[in-house]
């Protein structure tokens, strides 16, 4: 079955057993507006808009694997964002209300041109984008491609394909491979996967071509992915750069707090104010 003609299928969707009661009670508190945009591939996709602080520059979040965009963690993050600048927070293709399926991270990069081109129609001069996991591979990707974002945030994002052997990362393979596990995860999340893989370029070839200023983070805690990703990335982005390791910080949304959202604000406008020949390189 074509991805196309999945998509169409995929309009019958379900939010899964404990995907729907966790989005019944996954309401934001800020003033928000729910919207819908369409991907270059015709994958529509629901999101959150939290205008409220105003201003020329804002900032796009995109969840990891299995995530949505009400889920609590990415809730409290995208909330806490929005008390500095604008956000879009959205359901990546296979996820939440959106359309599509999940491919592991080929095609979503499409996702995130498509949320980025909404916000530059709303009249907004910069955006940033901020992705964990998956939507850390989303966000390098996409942002290889002239005319995406103006920087950059990716969180707890392997380099290569394939080559961590942690006990999360074997358990996620299953999932994606074994029929079991793509029905267990549809039915229980709503989180649908598709199987087709074209061998994109590997987040460390696409962080290359990375013209805009990003920022790596990475947890000391992470059970999927080693902090030595993290590195290579940033060793193989252009300038400018930042490469932050965080002591008790676990994988993507496991070190979301009120707290890393406040700062991850404040490193948004240093990273802003990067320009090309300057690097900074967090303590670890």
């Amino acid at each position: 079955m074509s991805r196309r003609t999945m998509t169409h299928h995929a309009r019958r969707r379900t939010h899964g057993l404990i995907g729907r009661v966790s989005r019944d009670h996954g309401a934001y508190r800020a003033p928000h507006s729910n919207v819908w945009f369409d991907t270059s591939d015709d994958v529509r996709l629901a999101g959150t808009l939290l205008p409220e602080a105003g201003g020329d520059a804002a900032v796009v979040v995109v969840h990891g694997f299995n995530g949505y965009r009400t889920k609590p963690k990415i809730r409290m993050l995208a909330e806490g964002l929005a008390l500095r600048f604008p956000v879009l927070v959205f359901d990546l293709r296979g996820h939440g209300q959106s359309e599509g399926w999940c491919t592991g991270g080929e095609l979503e990069a499409l996702d995130v041109h498509a949320a980025v081109e909404f916000m530059r129609r709303r009249g907004y001069a910069k955006v940033v984008t901020v992705g964990a996991s998956l939507g850390g591979i989303a966000v390098i990707l996409a942002a290889g491609e002239p005319g995406d974002a103006d920087a950059v945030v990716a969180i707890s994002t392997p380099a290569r394909w394939g080559t961590s052997d942690t006990k999360a990362v074997r358990r996620m393979t299953w999932v994606f491979t074994h029929q079991v596990g793509r029905v267990m995860f549809r039915r229980l999340f709503g989180t649908r996967i598709n199987l087709e893989w074209g061998n994109p370029a590997p987040p460390l070839e696409a962080v290359a071509k990375i013209e805009a200023p990003i920022l790596i983070i990475h947890g000391a805690d992470d059970h999927f992915f080693p902090s030595a990703d993290a590195e290579a990335l940033y060793d193989n982005a252009p300038e400018p750069k930042r490469l932050k390791l965080i002591p008790q910080f676990g994988h993507a949304e496991d070190g979301f707090t009120d707290a890393f959202a406040a700062d991850l604000a404040g490193e948004i406008n240093a990273l802003l104010t990067l320009t090309p020949g300057s690097s900074n390189v967090v303590p670890r």
